[in-house]
């Protein structure tokens, strides 16, 4: 079953007074909501996705000298509890390490604006010998070592596993929902960059790899599995889906990620306005749609064609 979106978006106005404070001025001048200078830094995980969103910024507020950084998720949030950037994207939560330094400190949580939803995805070659796995087996397969081979009469060998490094946010959402401990590293080999995974992956059938949605959703040299879990909360077991946004939408899909605006500064400024921009302009929410993942806001009505 295909599924469509008909949707109508929220809008919003940014700049809705003629006050002073709101003219935009030159980038050199004091600040104001819709102009000044901005650094921010952004997980490099997402730059494919999400670059596009910076421009259109910049082509709407062009009295915003905006300056992007792409670095890992550790150093992305490192710059933000070091009150080295004013906004930080990330997809992902804060680490244990860092909730244990940010006590020590007595640094209080960043507010943060949901920008878009992604999905944890697992990928093979078009070779691989199944479609459809059960996240629980998978779960169970990386934490405590048991045969995902056993759980399945289609899979007469035991995969490995293979995803970004340690410092990616891709590994920190992977270790979480797999409850993944230190013993059980020798069965996931690390990489680098998203390309160095697709070409170990793409180059061994027997390899699941462990990515982002929006790192697979145009690349036909792969297979996404589907995955059928059980809802933790009411044991409800949930059949294998395609992976689609659709059902990320719906909460069919178990690992659903999220593009996070973080903030340094609580107050109604430029980077909060910057963020804002992510968050709820029409045109960047629209885009993620189009990319083929979640907009956070947004009206969204599904239709299913047979």
């Amino acid at each position: 079953m295909r599924i469509l979106y008909m949707f109508a978006m929220l809008s919003i106005v940014l700049l809705s007074s003629c006050d002073n404070k709101y003219e935009p001025k030159s980038p050199d001048d004091a600040e104001t909501i819709n102009s000044g200078k901005l650094t921010i830094y952004v997980d490099e995980s997402l730059e494919g996705v999400i670059d596009s969103t910076f421009k259109m910024y910049e082509k709407d507020y062009p009295n915003v000298e905006l300056t992007v950084n792409y670095a890992d998720s550790r150093n992305v949030m490192a710059q933000l509890l070091g009150a080295k950037t004013r906004v930080a994207v990330n997809t992902r939560d804060y680490l244990d390490d860092e909730l244990k330094q940010m006590e020590k400190f007595e640094v209080k949580n960043h507010k943060r604006f949901p920008i878009a939803y992604d999905a944890l995805v697992f990928f093979a070659n078009k070779d691989f010998p199944i479609d459809t796995l059960n996240a629980n087996d998978i779960e169970n397969a990386i934490s405590d070592g048991s045969s995902l081979s056993d759980n399945t009469e289609n899979l007469n060998f035991e995969p490995t596993y293979a995803t970004l490094d340690q410092n990616s946010s891709v590994f920190s959402n992977f270790s979480k929902y797999m409850k993944y401990k230190d013993t059980l590293r020798k069965k996931v080999e690390l990489f680098g960059d998203i390309e160095q995974l697709k070409k170990q992956v793409e180059s061994n059938n027997s390899i699941i790899g462990v990515a982002y949605l929006s790192h697979l959703i145009n690349d036909d040299r792969f297979k996404m599995i589907e995955l059928g879990f059980t809802v933790d909360s009411t044991k409800e077991y949930i059949s294998p889906k395609p992976v689609h946004q659709g059902y990320i939408v719906q909460d069919l899909y178990p690992y659903k990620v999220t593009y996070w605006g973080y903030l340094l500064e609580e107050r109604q400024d430029l980077p909060f306005w910057f963020v804002t921009y992510l968050a709820k302009q029409t045109i960047a929410q629209q885009h993620f749609l189009n990319e083929g993942i979640v907009p956070a806001f947004a009206q969204i009505k599904l239709k299913y064609e047979e």
